[in-house]
């Protein structure tokens, strides 16, 4: 054995591999999560095949304190010994099942089936199965009256709702099939967005009951008593439309007046569909448009909505429907959700 090999580290080695020794500690300790340790979100991300995806705006789950439970049976709204399954379906006709989604099947192999029907999709297989975005108004003016109407009454639901001061409440894992857009349910995503509508000009009386307007002559929302509480999670929250007036304009051929959404919503949808765009490749940030490059308003033929792939209105899958109406401005959210991308 040499001289060398005898030689005994001195002081200075010591000390380093000492140091070395405790950063390496350090370094693992870090990963590996103590059990019970809280891991907490930071409140912006959606849930998509189990994982998570920032948005860079308020999201409220289903699993969260004031979130909107689509998995859940029983109506929400009822009161509680009158909201089980088996009393709903008695007391609300159209509870036709205790389900208000389903699975996204079509397209998928029997094995593909097997493996996705007790819920363990992976995000590759459901990226492949979604490429369009289904923007809705609600009709019903807040998200917490919308959901009762979907999951209480009408054994519908959608996964997200976007709400007057621009929180979004995600509802569903967005591997469900959700029901809110007939023959785009298994390939698409859908929002709800808290508005009441649009009207035929002479026909709006919805307006008078949901919009005043105050000293500078601009409108903001008012809740009509009857429908209780708000849910709105912002303290005193004025909702105003982007636009001081009812906005005119076709939808299936119709001319119809909707007072605008506001800039909350239009701030929290970008963010959301810029998201949604990343995570989903298929969906493409544009809306439809005919061969002059304008908006097209109505229901698009089925050849080119089969062929669709993007971000499109409820009217433009159904002929029965005119939402998000003539005042949602679709070049706005599109130039907002494509800067975010980039």
């Amino acid at each position: 054995m040499s001289a060398l090999q005898h030689q005994s580290p001195n002081r200075e080695t010591i000390e380093r591999l000492a140091w070395v020794g405790l950063v390496i500690v350090l370094l693992t300790g870090c990963t590996n999560p103590r059990p019970g340790a809280l891991l907490k979100r930071t409140g912006d991300e959606i849930i998509a095949a189990g994982q998570l995806f920032h948005t860079g705006t308020r999201v409220v789950t289903w699993m969260d304190s004031r979130g909107y439970d689509a998995y859940r049976c029983e109506r929400r709204f009822a009161p509680f010994d009158q909201s089980s399954w088996e009393t709903s379906k008695v007391a609300v006709a159209a509870l036709k099942t205790p389900n208000r989604y389903g699975l996204r099947k079509d397209g998928l192999t029997e094995a593909q089936v097997e493996q996705v029907r007790g819920g363990g999709w992976n995000l590759a297989l459901l990226r492949d199965q979604v490429d369009q975005f289904v923007l809705h108004f609600d009709a019903s003016g807040t998200s917490r009256n919308c959901f009762k109407v979907l999951h209480d009454h009408r054994c519908l639901s959608v996964h997200f709702m976007l709400d007057l001061d621009g929180t979004i409440y995600q509802t569903l894992d967005l591997k469900e099939r959700a029901w809110h857009a007939t023959t785009s349910n298994t390939r698409s995503i859908g929002i709800e967005i808290a508005n009441i509508g649009a009207f035929a000009p002479g026909q709006q009386r919805m307006f008078e009951e949901w919009y005043q307007r105050d000293d500078t002559g601009w409108p903001r929302v008012v809740i009509p008593s009857r429908f209780g509480e708000s849910g709105i999670l912002t303290p005193n929250f004025i909702a105003r439309p982007a636009r001081r007036e009812p906005v005119l304009g076709p939808v299936q051929g119709r001319q119809l007046q909707q007072y605008d959404f506001t800039p909350e919503q239009y701030a929290a949808l970008a963010k959301l569909t810029a998201a949604l765009c990343k995570v989903f490749p298929k969906i493409r940030c544009d809306y439809p448009k005919d061969a002059t490059g304008k908006l097209i308003t109505r229901k698009l033929p089925d050849d080119q909505l089969g062929a669709y792939q993007g971000i499109l209105g409820h009217y433009h899958i159904q002929t029965n429907k005119v939402d998000p109406g003539p005042a949602f401005q679709w070049e706005e959210l599109i130039g907002r959700a494509r800067k975010l991308m980039k």
